[in-house]
């Protein structure tokens, strides 16, 4: 009887816990997938400078700067869209205030239309570097 009660007892025991550590197994599991999910779209967006030197109806077309890596040195057209972020400091400007020799900093995802000019389809925002709008 005694080694029948203590055997139930072991048994309550590890079954509670492979239990417990199932739960926090899962809940480990969606907090690490959660995080890689996370750095996978942030990896996905990539940032470069540029000077502005043609804009016309909803294109931009620009030329990297020196101090971009080598793949971003030369002339791109973005396609600006109302999804696209216009800044300046901070505050939000309007399209219109952009003006052809402004220094930007463009954020876009995804891929890179290789022509001449390469072609940015999905740009996120321009912030605009200048002193003064």
């Amino acid at each position: 009887m005694k080694n029948r009660r203590m055997i139930e007892r072991i048994s309550f025991v590890v079954g509670g816990a492979v239990l417990i550590a199932g739960i926090f197994f899962f809940i480990g599991y969606q907090t690490a997938y959660n995080c890689l999910k996370n750095m996978a779209a942030a990896v996905q967006a990539q940032t470069f400078y540029a000077t502005v030197s043609d804009i016309s109806d909803h294109t931009v077309t620009v030329k990297g700067m020196e101090v971009n890596d080598i793949n971003f040195r030369g002339d791109f057209v973005l396609t600006v869209t109302e999804e696209t972020k216009i800044v300046w400091r901070y505050t939000d400007i309007a399209f219109e205030d952009l003006d052809v020799g402004d220094h930007i900093a463009v954020t876009f995802s995804g891929e890179i239309m290789e022509s001449y000019p390469a072609q940015i389809a999905q740009t996120e925002q321009i912030q605009l570097l200048d002193d003064e709008i």
